[in-house]
């Protein structure tokens, strides 16, 4: 029997599988977190992805901002 779906927002949902908790964003059209043995790691692994992928979308809004004001 499958375990139920939990929808957290109207993108984000949790569902416990056999292999633990997915975390599924269906904004970015993919899963956070596989297989954390508990809800709260799953979300501590979203969390964790969220914060490297703003700081590398940071670091390149930076080299960007340096790039335009080498040439200006």
């Amino acid at each position: 029997m499958k375990k139920p779906t939990l929808v957290l927002t109207d993108s984000l949902t949790m569902s416990e599988c056999k292999d633990g908790y997915w975390l599924y964003d269906y904004t970015r059209g993919m899963n956070l977190s596989m297989g954390a043995k508990t809800q709260e790691d799953a979300f501590v692994e979203a969390l964790t992805y969220y914060q490297k992928r703003t700081k590398k979308v940071e670091d390149e809004l930076k080299k960007l901002n340096v790039s335009i004001e080498d040439d200006a």
